[in-house]
């Protein structure tokens, strides 16, 4: 398999043209913002930023109030929530959020390390509707054994779920059987794959978790097109697979999908379509969150497109511009 350094990937100019701007209020969070997701409107409830922060290990449940993302005051929300271990303790290294199915309060956090430091590569799922100001895992799928050896700190720092409509749809290779991807092969797995993204090598990884307990079964493996990689997040309108890296690749994303093409040697696989350039209005950030709004929101043929800044550069954490609705390649 070629890595991720050895990938040809032309980079192109970002689609849009709107300014990136600041979209919280100055020093709200401080350093470590890392992972985003977001949660679609539904029903009567307003679309939900969900954001981690790996130092220390906080969940925040934002809401955009015309002006900035600002942190929901409801449910013991108001100052984000401490995550912890299924045991209670720990502190997780919280790297990246996603979550599966929209209607469901169940959330899902890459983890590279515990509180000691030593490296644990795990994906824990948190039930956001539960009373506290503390939330203790449900779950944890403890990934070390499976995955790359690696530094404590350039492990897991990205996750997002793809459906199982989507992989089937487009046959999607399951590397243990060669064949495509079957979801009755792993029961209790939910309704799509976890696909985990690691800092070290650039390599994305896809997984069936068991929801009812801590077992999984790696479904492949994947270069980003990139030699590290920071965030991953799947557009379920238009079925792309994005990668982006931080300022140590100039803040580059690459767009991924499986190939579908008849007689391709990479048919069934996740192969990278595209490449683009970070905004020309935003600096060389350490740009370690991505999130994207769905096509319901589009406007002018345009959607927000957010960022988590690591570093909290000019004391904000979180920018957001737009990108191009609709297919992009």
């Amino acid at each position: 398999m070629l890595s991720a350094q050895s990938m040809a990937v032309t980079y192109v100019a970002w689609p849009t043209s709107t300014t990136v701007a600041a979209a919280d209020q100055a020093s709200t969070f401080g350093e470590n913002l890392s992972g985003l997701f977001y949660q679609p409107a539904a029903a009567s409830n307003p679309a939900v930023l969900w954001a981690v922060q790996n130092s220390p290990s906080k969940l925040y449940s934002l809401t955009w109030n015309g002006s900035n993302y600002v942190k929901n005051t409801n449910n013991s929300w108001a100052s984000g929530k401490t995550l912890r271990y299924p045991n209670g303790s720990g502190a997780p290294d919280a790297e990246g959020v996603t979550m599966a199915e929209l209607n469901s309060p169940a959330l899902y956090v890459a983890s590279e390390r515990d509180g000691s430091g030593s490296s644990r590569l795990s994906i824990l799922r948190y039930d956001t509707s539960a009373a506290g100001t503390t939330l203790k895992a449900s779950n944890e799928w403890n990934l070390t054994a499976d995955l790359p050896k690696v530094d404590s700190n350039a492990g897991l720092e990205a996750i997002t779920w793809v459906p199982d409509s989507y992989l089937q749809a487009s046959q999607f290779t399951d590397e243990n059987t060669r064949l495509p991807y079957d979801p009755a092969n792993y029961p209790s797995h939910g309704t799509g794959l976890f696909f985990v993204g690691l800092e070290a090598n650039g390599q994305i990884y896809a997984y069936a978790l068991n929801q009812s307990g801590s077992s999984y079964v790696r479904i492949a493996s994947f270069v980003s097109g990139q030699s590290q990689v920071m965030d991953l997040a799947f557009d379920r309108d238009n079925n792309i697979l994005w990668a982006a890296c931080d300022n140590n690749c100039s803040g580059k994303t690459t767009l991924l999908s499986v190939d579908t093409a008849v007689g391709s040697p990479t048919k069934g696989k996740f192969v990278v379509r595209k490449g683009y350039n970070r905004p020309g209005s935003m600096s060389n950030m350490n740009n370690e969150g991505i999130a994207i709004a769905p096509e319901s929101e589009c406007i002018n043929k345009l959607k927000t497109f957010i960022w988590a800044d690591d570093g909290e550069d000019n004391n904000h954490a979180l920018r957001r511009g737009t990108i191009s609705c609709g297919p992009l390649f």
